[in-house]
């Protein structure tokens, strides 16, 4: 996977290995916020739960939104810079993957997060843990989908 005729671009040697740990970077954080958190904040007190769910968010943003707006940045450009045994197939499934998850985000989990923030509402929150699925199972095809990305990569 060193020379150049195993890639698209010049610029694929570097920008594919980024885009592959910002995957499973963001796919450790999914699973930990989804499988840990959401389901921790249950055993939170009414009085502490605004703050924590406050002070949970705001990492959020640094930890998890921004590192996967980088790797969305990073698997768009996949269709011009990649290992040319990646398919535009592969990529579409994967920018596909994400999508839903960015979809998901904006117009389910986030109002039910905005909510939260001002208290602690047990219907809501077993809510945001069902509907956090749909999340959920497009990071883990997109994780298999980059898996097979790697493999084929390493293989040539």
């Amino acid at each position: 996977m060193n020379t150049s005729e195993n890639f698209t671009t010049r610029q694929a040697r570097w920008i594919s290995p980024v885009f592959f740990g910002l995957a499973f970077y963001t796919l450790g954080a999914a699973m930990m916020d989804s499988f840990v958190v959401y389901h921790t904040w249950r055993f939170v007190g009414e009085a502490e739960f605004i703050n924590m769910h406050i002070e949970s968010g705001s990492r959020i943003v640094p930890f998890f939104v921004m590192p996967t707006m980088v790797m969305t940045i990073f698997l768009v450009l996949q269709f011009w810079h990649r290992p040319k045994v990646v398919t535009r197939k592969q990529v579409w499934l994967a920018l596909s993957c994400v999508i839903i998850a960015w979809i998901s985000s904006a117009f389910i989990q986030i109002p039910m997060q905005i909510e939260l923030d001002k208290g602690r509402n047990e219907e809501l929150l077993n809510m945001l843990i069902v509907t956090d699925w749909i999340r959920v199972i497009p990071t883990f095809v997109l994780a298999g989908d980059v898996f097979i990305m790697i493999k084929r990569s390493i293989a040539s």
